[in-house]
Formats: structure tokens, sequence, C-alpha cells
């Protein structure tokens, strides 16, 4: 992404809404199906927000290609962090419990996702998980996506046929931010028509949006506990490896 997007990203990770909720849909995906301590990995961890997070609970190591979102992470103290290429990454095999791939598969930098998702299954352990989180329908490219340098937007089917060539079992698939689709259509489809605006983070979002957007997609989270949404702003996998 461009480089000023990574301050930028640093300073709403930790209150953002949209961080908020998919940060909630990880933990709660993690805490859903892997052990305590297991070791996990964050492939394009961009600034360390989520590391952080799940650091409380398991073993997460950062791993990103940008030197600018690494240095955001040494200053939130992270310990275990490296430079890497999500395709080829510095990992033993079948090495690690988990591999997180959130907002990285869509990059304009990764010109091989199938081979992103064969690097996954080479590090992760039998049954070993990987979740997964995308931008939904390339109609919806904006100022945004050219800000953060997606190469392309996805369907549910899309990324399910994906995961499931390489050799993974879904575990659950759904869009998200759902509630909010008909208003960001209509907001990012005006925009085409004016100047670029840049990405859709704002530092100065207020606190009240802050809130009542967060609870929005805290009512997702619970009708994604029962099933899949079936349309959204994004794409949120959760699949794993054979167990045997």
């Amino acid at each position: 992404m461009n480089t000023e997007e990574y301050g930028c990203m640093r300073a709403v990770e930790d209150s953002h809404w949209w961080y908020g909720a998919l940060h909630a849909l990880v933990l709660d995906a993690c805490h859903r199906h892997a052990p305590r301590e297991a070791a996990l990995v964050d492939v394009g961890c961009g600034t360390g927000g989520m590391a952080v997070r799940l650091d409380a609970a398991y073993r997460v190591t950062g791993l990103d290609l940008s030197a600018e979102a690494l240095a955001f992470c040494k200053v939130r103290g992270m310990a275990r962090i490296a430079q890497a290429d999500a395709g080829h990454l510095p990992l033993a095999d079948a090495g690690v419990d988990g591999a997180l791939l959130l907002d990285v598969l869509y990059h304009s930098a990764v010109d091989d996702r199938a081979g992103v998702l064969e690097e996954m299954r080479r590090i992760l352990r039998p049954g070993g998980l990987v979740i997964i989180n995308v931008p939904a329908y390339q109609w919806l490219y904006s100022s945004h996506d050219v800000a953060v340098h997606t190469a392309h937007r996805f369907t549910r089917s899309e990324i399910n046929g994906l995961l499931l060539d390489v050799g993974f079992e879904i575990l659950s698939s759904s869009y998200w931010n759902s509630l909010l689709l008909p208003v960001i259509v209509a907001v990012r489809l005006m925009l085409r028509w004016l100047p670029d605006r840049g990405s859709d983070l704002n530092p100065d979002t207020p606190g009240w949006v802050n809130r009542t957007l967060g609870a929005v997609l805290r009512l997702e989270r619970r009708w994604m506990a029962w099933g899949s949404l079936p349309a959204g702003l994004s794409i949120f996998v959760v699949a794993r490896t054979p167990k045997n």
C-alpha cells in the first residue's frame, strides 16, 4: 500500500469500527478452533494490531513484506516479527498451528494467490487453521483500493474455490459488513465522480460513529455464528488442512 497508509492504519487500528469488527471475528475463530498457546503466524501483519490482540492467548509471529509496517510493530513492542514474502515464508514445514491472511490475497504484490495458499499448507500442521479476509465485489473498486494497492476484489465462490483447489477444508465462509452495504455502495459510486480522496481510513472519525457502526457489526457477528450472510463488503473464511 502507499507508505503514508501505514501511519494512518496505526493511528486508527486500535479504535476504528471496521478493525474492531475484523479483530473480533478473528478472535472468535481462534477461540473456537485453536487451543490456547497455539503457534500462529499473522502473514501481512501490517502495523501489528491483530497480532498484539492475539498474543495474550497465543504465540504469534508477525510477518510482513513492508519494512515500514514492521517498524510500527517494533514500536508496539512485538518481539516475534520478520520481513517476508507471503509466497516464500522463512518457516519450517508443518511448524505452526494457524495462519492469518487478513487482506493479503487481494494485493497487487500477490501475483500467485494459489501459490500463497500452497505456502500456508506447507507451514501448517495437519488440521491447522487458515483465517482469511478479503474485500468483496470487483465492481466496488474505489479510490480506497487504489491507495491500498488492491488488484482484485473477490466473490465468496472465488475464494472458496481457491481454498478447495489447494486442498483446504472450509469450516465457515461468509460475507460480512452486510447491513452497511447499501450505504457504502451509494457512497463509493458517488465518489467515482469526485477527485481521488485516498483510502477510507480517517483518524478523525467521531467516537459516536465508531460506537454506532461497531454495534451494527456486533449484531452481524451474532448472525454469523448461526450461518453465512448472503452479501457484504468483505468475505471472512475459516479453513483447515486435512487432519491426516
